[in-house]
């Protein structure tokens, strides 16, 4: 009950302001099962969870949104929360063949203070697929590619994927680089669908085929779904 009455106190602008000094100063005293914790990351069971095997992961510093996570000196902390989801993985087998990660952003975050939703059996977006790339290309550089999902079922349904899937295979400077491209990708997007005022979601949804490889690929969706 006093987990519940937390989280619905969260909700609140300013308070799910707090709630992000409180992972960085005082998390020994939050009141929720722990399932993983790191020097950076912590992850724990949802005070009340929507899918199964529904757990949180959040970095131990305050970090307001996506958006400020893409600055210096924050960018780390989406390395190191899709790591951990990795190491979540070895850990607890329940998501060793697939799994979900999700960070809402804009209208859809609920608690202002960045946070992944990692779920099982339950797809938010249809699989991207290399051979059936769409023909338009968002953007594009010597890092990163956004291209509109080849059949997309979101109002708005962008692939986010490496340009060389061999540069980041031990190349943690490259996979930094990647990974601040993808939080940059939300403003590029935003200025053409608005979807900060929308509201978005960050999804990385992996398969047991997917599983050991080291280069994620994102989508961002917004509005409503289509199917």
């Amino acid at each position: 009950m006093l987990k519940k009455l937390l989280f619905k106190i969260a909700k609140g602008s300013f308070m799910g302001r707090i709630v992000g000094n409180s992972f960085q100063h005082f998390r020994w005293a939050l009141p929720v099962k722990k399932v993983y914790s790191s020097k950076e990351i912590i992850a724990f069971c949802h005070p009340r969870p929507s899918y199964e095997n529904h757990i949180i992961i959040s970095p131990k510093r305050a970090v307001e949104n996506l958006q400020q996570m893409a600055s210096d000196g924050f960018s780390k902390y989406f390395v190191k929360s899709w790591e951990a989801a990795k190491d979540i993985c070895v850990m607890h087998p329940e998501y060793k063949d697939s799994f979900v990660l999700v960070a809402n952003g804009g209208k859809r975050q609920e608690v202002q203070q960045v946070h992944f939703h990692m779920f099982t059996n339950h797809g938010i977006v249809n699989e991207y697929s290399a051979q059936e790339q769409a023909e338009s290309v968002f953007y594009s550089d010597r890092d990163i590619c956004v291209l509109e999902h080849p059949a997309p079922d979101w109002e708005v349904h962008f692939v986010i994927k490496p340009v060389s899937s061999s540069r980041m295979a031990g190349n943690e400077e490259y996979k930094d680089m990647y990974f601040r491209s993808v939080l940059h990708s939300i403003d590029l997007l935003n200025d053409e669908f608005d979807i900060v005022q929308g509201g978005y979601s960050l999804v990385y949804q992996c398969n047991k085929q997917e599983s050991d490889k080291e280069c994620p690929v994102f989508h961002i969706i917004s509005g409503k779904r289509l199917k």
